[in-house]
């Protein structure tokens, strides 16, 4: 699965992923992005290379229509660890093939 994570998503979620032989990109860690980096960018790199982006900011699902990115999987609860993130995407992806996500899903624990 390709994923785009936000910045304010751990580190070690982008290594953890990387580690299950996921293509991931990270705003902090990305040549081609950077902290900083806007949403209306981190969207038209998801419709364009087909990454799902992860985010614990709503503002995708309140101010982007869903034909504007390729997929977002939105964390509300930012309690959760970089573990657990991490086994909560490597689950997703388990059930899901990259063309089949699309549009805006919360997910959580409830994955596990």
């Amino acid at each position: 699965m390709r994923f785009l994570l936000d910045e304010n998503l751990e580190h070690e979620v982008f290594h953890r992923l990387e580690d299950h032989g996921h293509e991931v990109l990270h705003v902090d860690l990305s040549d081609r992005l950077s902290k900083g980096t806007s949403d209306s960018n981190l969207a038209a790199v998801s419709r364009e290379h087909r990454f799902v982006i992860v985010t614990y900011d709503d503002d995708f699902r309140d101010d982007f229509s869903e034909s504007e990115y390729h997929a977002v999987l939105y964390i509300p609860d930012q309690t959760l660890s970089a573990g657990t993130i991490a086994d909560v995407l490597q689950e997703i992806s388990t059930y899901y093939r990259q063309n089949e996500l699309q549009g805006f899903m919360t997910v959580g624990r409830s994955w596990l």
